[in-house]
């Protein structure tokens, strides 16, 4: 069954964010051979968004033609995003309204969905020139688009818990609500936490069974997520199991430990989460060179925040199975489910 890779920067040598109109021919090839439908997800510099709108032009061109069955659409991670984590520095960036006007405008050519950190303001504060971060939202949403959640501040945990909450209650308030209409970035990255969630070094791993035991002990079923993991991962794993968004997770083993991801698909259901790689094959993304050390295959940028992956599927395929997920729950996660969640459509908004 074709994987879908619905969430990953670099294939065969390329960097998305720093793909040409075309190279777009080359990469459905590279996709069509590995026998993968993919979503090709953009680190977006200010610089590069003109070069962006050429590129989606030239896959809306090709996409009606038939040309690019293999490429399922982009995704853009940021500009608006949280302040820490391993993003490129110049991906994150706070575009005026002329430039969010343009990012919209992608959605009818074959951009899906953009990460964005819904705990960046109110929904009544202003993005720019009057338009309100509620507004930014439904210009997404009108334009065919849907946000990512992700990539979260860290200083107040409870605000950014009740930001989510009212950005939730927003767009199932304003379009049709389908647990497709909200989707996440990757699950406790760039998230504040209570819990530690990955051990990467030697000194680290030291500390991982006295760590994760009371995370895995814990009846994550019982409620008190609040206290155990955070405000900010409780309330997307309720969302998720009250069917208001759809939740990534990442199963390398590095971003997030393989008994912590077990715990999640335990705790959801194989139908309520999306596999993501985040990966690239490449050394650089957006034009930001990237290196790995000897603890992990994670792509480090040079003060040695992880910035992506390097284990693509089939690493991830085999590292679910070892932790006891079944071929059905991995091909729900892999294949099913993002494809689903690619393909929906949300209806047109019921506003004024």
């Amino acid at each position: 069954m074709r994987a879908f890779l619905y969430h990953f920067h670099g294939l065969g040598g390329f960097d998305f964010s720093d793909i040409e109109p075309q190279q777009l021919t080359v990469v459905q090839a590279a996709a069509q051979e590995r026998d993968y439908e993919i979503l090709p997800t953009v680190y977006l510099r200010r610089e590069n968004l003109s070069r962006l709108v050429e590129v989606l032009k030239e896959y809306h061109r090709l996409e009606e033609a038939g040309a690019v069955p293999n490429i399922a659409g982009f995704a853009i991670e940021g500009p608006l995003l949280g302040p820490r984590g391993g993003i490129p520095r110049a991906g994150r960036w706070f575009p005026n309204r002329q430039e969010w006007e343009t990012i919209a405008d992608l959605g009818p050519l074959g951009m899906k969905y953009i990460v964005i950190a819904p705990d960046a303001m109110e929904l009544s504060g202003d993005v720019d020139d009057g338009m309100s971060f509620g507004d930014l939202l439904r210009r997404f949403y009108d334009s065919e688009m849907r946000i990512a959640l992700g990539h979260f501040h860290r200083d107040a945990p409870e605000q950014s818990a009740a930001r989510l909450r009212k950005v939730l209650k927003f767009l199932h308030g304003q379009y049709e609500s389908s647990p497709f209409l909200v989707l996440t970035d990757h699950l406790y990255n760039d998230t504040p936490r209570k819990f530690v969630h990955a051990w990467r070094t030697p000194a680290e791993r030291e500390r991982r069974s006295a760590e994760l035991k009371p995370v895995l002990d814990a009846d994550w079923d019982a409620g008190h997520l609040d206290a155990l993991l955070g405000p900010v991962p409780a309330v997307m794993l309720q969302a998720a199991r009250d069917d208001l968004l759809f939740p990534c997770l990442n199963f390398d083993g590095h971003h997030v430990d393989l008994e912590i991801c077990r715990k999640t698909v335990d705790h959801l259901g194989s139908d309520r989460l999306i596999a993501l790689t985040d990966h690239t094959e490449v050394d650089s993304m957006a034009k930001e060179t990237l290196h790995r050390d000897e603890h992990s295959p994670l792509w480090l940028r040079d003060d040695g925040a992880v910035a992506a992956g390097s284990s693509g599927y089939e690493q991830q395929r085999v590292n679910m199975l070892e932790i006891g997920i079944d071929e059905t729950q991995i091909d729900q996660m892999f294949v099913a489910n993002p494809r689903r969640a690619i393909r929906h459509r949300h209806l047109a908004s019921t506003h004024d």
